[in-house]
């Protein structure tokens, strides 16, 4: 298709390209918080603000991409991207949200590798986290408000909130199995239009072509990434990456689980704490945390490192997303399709409520981080203050807290 081109969406006027990237900079400067909070400050300003997707489209892009392997959160953003300007759009709205990251915690792993330590950013933390929290919570009742409308819904999406509290691979069964349910309930119905829209065994055939083909190559992924080792530093900081990147469904800490046997256990490229100091270091600064492979990769390579271990962490999310993204546009419009998308985007609705509530206990501590939260979460629901203002007002109470004592 041409790359330049908007796809047809439910949501208002398309952005230019260059306002594109400047809404993904703004984001990727100010997304504290892991990948929930991310989403919430994508529902924010581009469902919200700007009107280029809709709710329902919106979370219909969450739940297909939490079915994809690869950072949840910049999934969402490439997928925006191409809803609105095409690969082009998502291959610049990508890369602006994850370069900017990826440069500070390339600069400070210099900085800690060179001199032991890290930056101060406790106090700062202080102010962060309670409005996270409630950034994640207002999150959760917007999105709930959209994608839960009837009783089967509603039982689905707590099902997807506690669920949360379990696992992220929990969330997943749940959302695949919410998806067989509406889909079964719903099936005489959709039949009829499933038949006219010419959907059978040849467009199956069709939109699944290949893929033994790249099942084979997937397969050869874990041996490469020992082999990459062996073969020399800089390989097997690839290879490793690629293959994590191609296995990690869920948001950063999966990754931290999937990377530190390698990094520290099979290859040693650093200590089991450098590797816990690197996983403060990426929740300090905005952005993915997946950006840790860019502190790993320095470890191991210095700047070459650095690079290669983030291009093979997100390598397998560009190419998901934009091997299921033009697919998605056809598929979407299949009424089967669609009956499916209602149970998993109410299991994801919930699921996010769920990850909301296990928060309150780590960025809530105490009466002052207490009345941040309620503040924030008020300036938000009622007063529909933008997600990127809370973010401020939280970084400017830390460091006010700083100053005080």
């Amino acid at each position: 298709m041409n790359g330049g081109a908007r796809l047809p969406d439910e949501g208002g006027r398309a952005p230019s390209l260059a306002e594109l990237v400047g809404t993904f900079l703004k984001i990727s400067l100010t997304a504290f918080g892991g990948p929930n909070a991310h989403l919430a400050l994508m529902l924010d300003e581009v469902v919200e603000r700007k009107r280029w997707l809709t709710r329902e489209r919106f979370l219909e892009l969450v739940a297909v991409t939490n079915l994809l392997p690869g950072p949840n959160s910049s999934e969402v953003v490439i997928h925006i991207g191409y809803t609105q300007r095409g690969w082009i759009g998502a291959m610049a709205a990508g890369l602006t949200f994850l370069v900017p990251t990826w440069i500070m915690v390339t600069v400070l792993s210099a900085l800690y590798f060179e001199f032991g330590t890290l930056p101060q950013v406790a106090t700062l933390f202080w102010g962060l986290q309670p409005v996270i929290v409630a950034i994640v919570l207002a999150a959760g009742w917007k999105i709930g408000k959209a994608g839960v409308t009837t009783p089967i819904q509603a039982v689905l999406a707590a099902a997807g909130a506690v669920l949360s509290l379990l696992s992220g691979q929990a969330v997943i069964v749940a959302m695949v199995a919410g998806g067989a349910v509406t889909w079964w309930l719903g099936r005489k119905v959709g039949d009829r239009d499933d038949r006219a829209g010419g959907v059978g065994p040849a467009s199956e055939r069709t939109e699944s072509g290949g893929g033994g083909t790249r099942l084979s190559s997937w397969a050869l992924l874990p041996p490469m990434a020992i082999l990459g080792g062996s073969m020399g530093t800089l390989a097997g900081v690839f290879w490793t990456h690629l293959w994590i990147g191609s296995v990690l469904f869920g948001g950063g800490y999966v990754l931290v689980a999937l990377l530190e046997p390698y990094a520290v256990g099979e290859f040693g490229w650093l200590t089991a704490g450098q590797f816990l100091d690197g996983v403060a270091l990426t929740q300090a600064v905005p952005g993915p945390i997946s950006t840790l492979s860019a502190f790993v990769g320095y470890a191991a390579g210095g700047v070459p490192g650095a690079l290669l271990g983030t291009v093979g962490i997100y390598l397998p999310a560009f190419v998901s997303v934009l091997w299921v993204a033009p697919r998605m546009e056809r598929l979407r419009r299949v009424e089967a399709v669609r009956r499916a998308l209602k149970g998993v985007v109410a299991v994801v609705a919930g699921a996010v409520v769920g990850v909301g509530v296990s928060l309150v206990t780590a960025g809530v501590r105490d009466v002052p981080t207490g009345v941040l939260a309620l503040v924030a979460l008020w300036l938000l629901t009622a007063r529909k203050i933008p997600a990127l203002w809370i973010v401020a007002l939280g970084a400017g109470a830390g460091v006010v807290r700083m100053v005080v004592a």
